[in-house]
């Protein structure tokens, strides 16, 4: 990242103190060519072989500022936008600043932030998940979001956000942090309809780190709401890492579904410029609805500390719904197996 500093020195009305604002510009832009075969369509079930952006990261551009108050209290600000590189479009339905848009303020008791920006499930919860410690991306995201058939019982641990949302994050005490947010449905004569909670607690320790956490939000569908928990840790081993999680999302309606991920895998710096990764992700649902399993492997070259490129493969097998190899951007398979494989050069900046 290349930090522009806009050295915005004004004196404080109470004396000769100075506060200092920063801005700092950042992106990140992901493009590459996916195959993903048995795709089931009107024409019948085939291959695809597709352009893509934003696999293994969103594409997007944004701006962090701070601004130190004094007295340890410091005013900050994140606005992210999200973009297709293949056609320059917008993406997060059409929203400027649709991947976040906060406004806080931090201080030795903690930070507190409002707007649209990720619960603590999408923020820390990549963290072990083979789909961030690998460039898998959207590859490896299928599985835990495709519970369903569908996206109702979505684990969120890719990243989804929050509209209209408060938010509070603790300092580290002792190697832990805590957390709560609350979104607002803003809804006139009702507080709960389509509001969310979300709680977390986070301990690390030098190469060990672990998190807990619960979400609740009202009207995920017209008919329910929906309740998740999840537990995630990690081991950092040399140049080996170990990381891994479980979640489980239930909603309230109905036969009451519900869907149970477990996920474990490992990444290893075999060189310098080279990273080797994968692991495998398995999910159990209720009511008769078939498990699923998915296995991914990855290969990563890094050209520059901003520079890769990369090679993802995964196998996806569902006994309950068809096959989806990729969350977002993929299709289902007519079948309950699908493979995908990518190729894809990624550049931060």
């Amino acid at each position: 990242m290349k930090k522009i500093v806009f050295a915005v020195l004004s004196t404080l009305s109470c004396g000769a103190a100075w506060a200092q604002s920063s801005v700092t510009l950042y992106g990140l832009i992901d493009a590459g060519v996916t195959y993903t075969n048995r795709v089931d369509s009107s024409s019948g079930k085939g291959a695809a072989v597709q352009f893509q952006s934003g696999v293994a990261q969103s594409s997007r551009w944004g701006m962090r500022g701070v601004e130190d108050l004094g007295g340890g209290m410091k005013a900050i600000f994140t606005l992210e936008s999200e973009f297709d590189v293949g056609t320059g479009a917008l993406l997060a339905g059409g929203a400027e600043f649709g991947l976040q848009s906060f406004v806080g303020l931090t201080t030795n008791w903690g930070t507190v932030t409002l707007g649209r920006q990720y619960d603590f499930i999408g923020y820390y919860f990549p963290a072990y998940a083979i789909a961030a410690n690998t460039p898998a991306g959207l590859l490896g995201w299928s599985l835990p979001t495709y519970a369903s058939g569908g996206y109702a019982l979505d684990n969120r641990v890719w990243g989804d956000l929050v509209n209209n949302a408060v938010k509070y994050e603790s300092p580290v005490i002792g190697g832990f942090t805590f957390g709560a947010m609350y979104g607002f449905g803003n809804v006139a004569g009702s507080m709960g309809q389509n509001s969310s909670s979300n709680f977390y607690v986070g301990y690390a320790n030098g190469p060990f780190s672990a998190a807990l956490s619960y979400m609740s939000i009202h009207n995920v569908t017209p008919s329910d709401n929906s309740a998740e928990y999840a537990a995630g840790a990690a081991y950092n081993i040399g140049k080996a890492r170990l990381f891994g999680y479980v979640t489980d999302v239930q909603l309230s309606s109905g036969n009451r579904p519900r869907a149970t991920t477990f996920e474990g895998g490992a990444s290893y710096q075999l060189t310098p410029a080279l990273s080797l990764g994968g692991g495998l992700q398995y999910q159990t649902r209720n009511n008769d609805v078939g498990s699923a399993n998915q296995v991914i492997l990855s290969a990563d070259y890094f050209l520059s500390k901003r520079t890769d490129v990369y090679l993802v493969g995964t196998l996806a097998h569902d006994h309950g719904f068809s096959a989806q190899a990729e969350a977002a951007l993929g299709s289902p398979s007519g079948t309950d197996v699908q493979t995908a494989v990518r190729i894809g050069l990624r550049h931060k900046f």
